[in-house]
């Protein structure tokens, strides 16, 4: 099965970077909340996508409403007092007014977070399932409607798949877990037994140490396949590819397998090239940022905080620091801008850095101090030329996933494995090779 990448856009800010490379992956999926808080440039960039015939789906992020609302809440000036007022932000405060209870009843009215006892009946369960099936089909025609520039678009204005409802089902462990587990295979339930013209995409959203918990995770799956869903997104909390276990690597692979056996698919919500590894085993496809994102952790990061994009380096199909791949040049063989191309990336953004000179290489890695900061951060020029580059990656990938048999792909691994853990302990890259031993179990 070829692997498919869905770029996930983060604000519009990155909207250059999908525009610009829109015809090297399957479609993008924008959140909710961008969808309230710029509804006429989110709508836009679907009429973009639909006239290349590329996916666009907006995910309802429901989660959210379940965990420490200060976490989607910001502080505002009161005009008549002038005295500071925490409430949510306006983008998500909006969600949960289209979205009705328990959204509004219980968010909203009693300004508190969503918790199991609030989607006790069946009544409540199937509401919601219809309002946020609702809500992804007509949020955006509704946009359209109201603006003469985009009323051309309101008929074709609809997602290429709804997802379903979905929260976090907590560890073993923690409170609620089972509680969370049963409601969100209720809400599996009944958003598969609803009408849709476009295919129904479950999610599951989980903590990290359910998936060492193979009968578990059997379970919850196959309740999903069984539901009348189209498709399944698999979310674990904060799982680092570059950091998986064996016994985790072994219940994705087994997960990945018993969907395919039934011809279902199975989606990595935020993943990298593990998961387009898993293609071989029958994943459908995978998720994430534009240079960042293939793990995510479901509290949100705090306000302001952006993620320092590093360059990812192709060879072993992780990101590094610019300073630790200029440690590994005389190591791995690069001498010049020639060895680098031939043997780190030949993409068109590196050779428009390089420009023949290996020492330009260290644009990637510019730093900066920034007024009232005590350490430096990545300039806006570096972390442009990081995301470009890594969507470019990215896609080399993909194409040789897709264009390789398995053996040829655990040998071109078992390879790669050999040569960066042979270099000198000193060098850092010397350790991210131990991923890619933990990948290739998965072929």
């Amino acid at each position: 099965m070829p692997s498919e990448l869905i770029v996930r856009l983060g604000s519009h800010a990155e909207k250059d970077y999908l525009l610009k490379t829109m015809g090297l992956f399957s479609g993008t999926v924008v959140g909710a909340n961008l969808l309230e808080s710029t509804p006429g440039a989110t709508v836009s960039l679907a009429f973009r996508f639909a006239k290349e015939n590329k996916s666009f789906l907006v995910d309802p992020m429901t989660y959210l409403f379940a965990i420490d609302l200060d976490f989607i809440s910001s502080e505002t000036i009161e005009r008549s007092t002038g005295r500071s007022k925490k409430g949510l932000k306006k983008s998500f405060k909006k969600i949960c007014e289209r979205l009705g209870d328990p959204f509004e009843s219980v968010v909203l009215t009693k300004r508190r977070s969503i918790t199991p006892a609030d989607l006790t009946t069946d009544a409540a369960i199937e509401e919601m399932c219809t309002t946020v099936l609702e809500y992804q089909m007509e949020r955006m025609r509704e946009i359209c409607d109201d603006d003469p520039q985009l009323k051309d678009f309101s008929d074709r204005a609809s997602p290429s798949a709804v997802f379903s409802p979905y929260f976090y089902i907590p560890a073993d462990k923690a409170a609620g877990s089972q509680q969370w587990e049963d409601v969100n295979m209720r809400i599996v339930g009944s958003f598969g037994a609803l009408q849709s013209t476009v295919p129904k995409h479950a999610v599951l959203c989980i903590d990290r140490r359910i998936l060492k918990d193979k009968v578990r995770m059997r379970g919850l799956l196959t309740t999903v396949i069984d539901s009348g869903c189209d498709a399944c997104w698999l979310w674990i909390n904060a799982l680092r590819e570059d950091d998986i276990r064996e016994e985790e690597v072994n219940n994705l692979d087994l997960l990945v397998r018993q969907a395919s056996a039934r011809n279902f698919p199975l989606w990595n919500m935020h993943g990298g090239f593990l998961s387009c590894l898993l293609s071989k085993r029958g994943m459908a496809g995978f998720s994430h940022g534009i240079g960042y994102g293939e793990s995510k952790d479901v509290l949100p990061v705090a306000p302001g905080a952006l993620p320092t994009v590093a360059y990812h380096y192709n060879p072993l199909h992780v990101r590094a620091s610019v300073p630790d791949i200029i440690r590994a040049f005389s190591s791995i063989g690069v001498t010049d801008a020639k060895s680098f191309h031939e043997i780190v990336c030949n993409c068109t953004i590196c050779k428009g850095v390089l420009k023949g000179n290996l020492r330009n290489f260290e644009k990637f890695g510019e730093l900066i101090l920034k007024p009232g900061n005590d350490r430096k951060s990545q300039t806006a020029e570096a972390g442009k030329l990081c995301r470009f580059h890594f969507l470019l990656a990215r896609k080399k990938e993909l194409d040789l996933v897709n264009s390789s048999s398995i053996p040829e792909l655990k040998l071109l691994l078992e390879e790669t494995v050999a040569e960066y853990e042979a270099l000198d302990q000193q060098i850092a890259l010397r350790s991210k090779a131990a991923a890619i031993k933990m990948w290739a179990k998965c072929l």
